[in-house]
Formats: structure tokens, C-alpha cells, sequence
């Protein structure tokens, strides 16, 4: 049987590491791409849309930083409370994920394997974490 709560913790370590280059990365690219979207083809190519994928990169680095936050504190101490808050957290950032995937103004191929990444291991996390909650809420067993 596998030990779900070390695997999950295993990959929240590596999502700790993952989060932050993916963040570094992803701001760097939408500053490159509003720039040169503003200089090909000047101002008038509405900014709200991409004023809006500078919200939803905010967005989903605060939820993920919570979520991540949530995910190690309720592992490490074996409480399922702070995990399952981490569960639900899950659900908005894969969609943050999924819009910088498929709605942004300009996606470039090398998202397309950073938010493919990230993706993975949301769903992963999110398969361990549920598993270990169903074993701590499971009640002790005596043999």
C-alpha cells in the first residue's frame, strides 16, 4: 500500500520548487508579450485583456502560495482540515492554470509544457491529498 501522506508531501515539496519557477517564468513572459503586443500593435489592442491575464497571474500566485502553505502545514502535523482547505484550493488554481493555457491573448509553446507541468502536478497532488484524507478520517483499526 502506498503512503499517501508522504507522497503528498513529496509533491507538494516539489511543487514549492516548481511554483516558484513557474511564477518567475510566466510573469516574465506576459511582460514580454504586453510589450511587444503594445509595440507591433500599439496601444489600441485592448489592454483590459491583458490587464486581465495579469489579474488572473495574481490570482492564482496567491491562491497557489495559500494552497501550498495549507498543503505542507496539514500534512506535516496530520491534520486533515488544513488539507482538505488545500484541496479546495486546487480547484481554482487548476483553472488559473487552465486559462493561462488556453485564453490568454498570446500563448507561446513553451507554456503550453510549463502550464502542462503544473497541471500534473495539481492533479497528482490532488489524487494524494484525497487519499490521505480518506486515511485520516478512516477510524483506527485493531488487529
Amino acid at each position: 500500500m502506498v503512503n499517501s501522506s508522504l507522497a503528498y508531501e513529496i509533491l507538494l515539496y516539489i511543487n514549492s520548487f516548481y511554483f516558484g519557477l513557474f511564477a518567475t517564468c510566466e510573469l516574465g513572459t506576459l511582460i514580454l508579450k504586453s510589450v511587444l503586443i503594445i509595440e507591433k500593435y500599439g496601444i489600441d489592442k485592448d489592454p483590459t485583456k491583458i490587464g486581465q491575464d495579469y489579474g488572473v497571474l495574481l490570482g492564482l500566485f496567491v491562491i497557489e502560495a495559500i494552497r501550498l502553505i495549507l498543503g505542507r502545514k496539514g500534512s506535516l502535523s496530520e491534520r486533515d482540515v488544513p488539507v482538505m482547505f488545500s484541496v479546495l484550493l486546487t480547484i481554482p488554481s487548476m483553472m488559473g492554470v487552465l486559462y493561462l493555457l488556453v485564453l490568454q491573448v498570446v500563448v507561446l509553446r513553451i507554456e503550453y509544457i510549463w502550464c502542462t507541468l503544473m497541471l500534473s502536478l495539481q492533479m497528482l497532488e490532488f489524487l494524494f491529498a484525497a487519499m490521505f484524507i480518506a486515511t485520516m478520517c478512516k477510524g483506527p483499526t485493531y488487529d
